[in-house]
């Protein structure tokens, strides 16, 4: 079946290549060639709107890593870094781009034509609009307000292609009423979880629910004040998921790679039954990503993420910042004790690659956390777009997650909610149970100052789901649009720092108690080390002076980069959208410049 469906996928993408085509040119329209696929001689049936929807899976997709975060070091650019720095203004901004709404429109305007099961029509039509619905959001995210367009427009169309953006909450509202007729008709048609079906449906319709909902509650500049309605979808839609009894966390190891971790490596996800939908990679078809970069290319994890793991001591949990010294715990010592799926995201002391003999020695220079969430384990995989480890869209604890959070978002949440949600993620990953007295009468000050605004009821109950949300979904590319949406801009300014290092001179990464690194401050300091020491233990030397990296009390503290101090100045509500770029609106004069841009 997944075999059949990646080439039903690619003739798919051929049917949308072939009405891009051809749509360019009346003419050819015109003569209906008995040999071509046209308009009107294709969207006859539900088999013809299936090969056309199945060429738009790829507008859906996963990520393996949250760059732009937090979460991480990434010592390349990116939009954010841009923006922040204050690079971005009308005059450089990326035109908008409204080719994959008009492909899904296309087709939307044509499946009136199709004849047989109205039941299948309609759920080939509940498919492209949950595409739609979901393009349609992803335009809301960066400018809010949006023109609104319900079919694809003709040349002809001169009033709709010279409209002014239509107010968010208008199109807002028709983006669930996608959503809403999407998981009114659309099916749970197949077992095979990279079709979408209903439930994935539901899951769509739940994130974009729970995240407006957000919007609307930690941006008041939005002057909309309905978050309630948007979390109810959100807790209707994973109530829904989760009643239907055929989704539940994977607890299955692969060998000695724990059950959380084996997501995220995996060659076959076909029988998990934690996915909702996921990507199929497969080396003998020749589709590839290249999640083998994520340990050690251009990315570390950040010490801020590292801290938010949570301790295990006595069949209890307590926060890393009540353990005496936790500030100068070095690289071998931060793992001590901590959550079991700290040491399945970073890279623990002594991982040894497939493609290495010897334990993996860091980049001290990215900031010396790599990443092993998403790390292939076979050895023909660790090379540039080479990795075909099937990877997650939607799956099961994002489910939980949602339903969680929503609940206690409206001051709703109950011991047996998170029994059934945050407590079978716990269970899972072997972390004491929590209990919803203790979130509330023991507020962790962390959470409370790093996310101040919120003003739940059940605060302490928001800031423990938010961090069971931040480790349980780390570096599947959820965390930036969490902090848009929750008002956390400002927590990207500062520049992400990595590991601590205790003091220059010799430094064991390993763990085996020899040296791997020799950390020097100057040239001088570097010629100084004996010959036979670099060696013995093979010595990666590296010189703080002139470096692109620094630590944070000169011959001491945590690395972070040289060129992101001070560098960033997150301007709220700013720089929670994109400008409209002027190229556009000297296309269409009636486009309204985005108003925290109109300066």
């Amino acid at each position: 079946m997944i075999v059949k469906r990646n080439i039903i996928k690619a003739f798919g993408l051929s049917v949308i290549g072939l009405f891009s085509l051809n749509s360019c040119n009346d003419e050819f329209m015109d003569k209906y060639p008995e040999t071509s696929i046209t308009e009107e001689m294709f969207f006859r049936n539900p088999t013809d709107l299936e090969l056309y929807t199945n060429g738009l899976y790829g507008l859906i997709g996963s990520s393996y890593w949250d760059l732009g975060t937090d979460n991480m070091i990434y010592i390349d650019n990116t939009s954010i870094y841009t923006k922040m720095r204050g690079e971005l203004n009308p005059d450089n901004a990326s035109v908008w781009n409204w080719e994959d709404i008009r492909t899904v429109n296309f087709m939307l305007a044509r499946a009136g034509q199709a004849e047989g099961d109205q039941a299948e029509i309609d759920h080939y039509v509940g498919l492209a609009r949950m595409f739609r619905a979901k393009l349609y959001y992803d335009k809301v995210l960066s400018y809010s307000d949006v023109p609104w367009y319900s079919r694809d427009l003709q040349t002809t169309d001169e009033e709709l292609l010279y409209k002014p953006q239509d107010p968010r909450a208008m199109v807002v509202d028709s983006i669930m009423a996608d959503l809403d007729f999407a998981v009114n008709h659309m099916q749970n048609k197949e077992t095979s979880r990279t079709v979408w079906s209903l439930d994935g449906a539901l899951a769509m319709q739940a994130r974009i629910a729970l995240s407006e909902g957000s919007w609307r509650k930690y941006h008041t500049e939005l002057g909309l004040s309905d978050a309630e309605r948007f979390y109810r979808i959100a807790i209707e839609a994973c109530q829904k998921i989760m009643d239907t009894g055929s989704y539940s966390l994977s607890t299955t190891p692969s060998g000695d790679i724990p059950a959380y971790e084996a997501l995220f490596c995996s060659e076959d996800l076909s029988t998990n039954k934690e996915m909702i939908f996921y990507e199929d990679y497969d080396k003998s078809l020749g589709r590839y990503h290249n999640a083998q970069a994520v340990l050690d290319w251009q990315t570390s994890l950040s010490r801020d993420l590292m801290e938010d793991y949570l301790v295990i001591e006595d069949g209890k949990t307590k926060r890393f910042q009540d353990i005496p010294g936790y500030e100068t715990k070095t690289f071998t010592e931060v793992f001590e004790n901590r959550d079991p799926r700290m040491s399945q995201t970073f890279m623990t002391p002594g991982f040894t690659r497939v493609t290495e003999n010897e334990p993996h020695r860091q980049k001290i220079s990215n900031g010396g956390y790599p990443q092993v969430k998403f790390e292939p384990r076979t050895y023909d995989q660790i090379s540039w777009g080479l990795s075909y480890t099937d990877l997650p869209v939607i799956r099961y604890a994002e489910i939980l997650l949602m339903y969680a959070e929503a609940k206690a978002e409206l001051g709703e949440l109950t011991q047996e909610d998170i029994d059934n949600t945050i407590n079978l993620i716990r269970d899972r990953a072997g972390v004491p149970r929590a209990t919803l007295s203790d979130w509330l009468s023991n507020i962790d000050p962390v959470q409370a100052e790093r996310y101040s605004n919120v003003n739940s009821t059940q605060r302490g109950a928001v800031f423990e789901i938010r961090r069971e949300r931040r480790i349980e979904l780390v570096c599947e590319g959820f965390r930036y649009d969490d902090l848009m949406r929750w008002g956390c801009g400002k927590l990207l300014e500062k520049a992400p720092e990595g590991m601590y290092i205790g003091q220059l001179g010799y430094i064991d990464l390993t763990g085996d108690g020899e040296p791997d690194y020799a950390l020097v401050a100057t040239q001088a300091e570097a010629d100084a080390i004996p010959e036979e020491d670099k060696q013995k233990y093979e010595l990666t030397v590296e010189i703080l002076d002139g470096n692109t990296y620094e630590l944070t009390e000169g011959d001491k503290g945590y690395v972070r980069m040289i060129a992101q101090i001070n560098a960033w100045n997150f301007i709220e509500p700013k720089y929670y959208y994109n400008p409209i770029a002027k190229q556009d609106i000297v296309l269409n004069p009636n486009l309204v410049q985005n108003p925290y841009w109109s300066e």
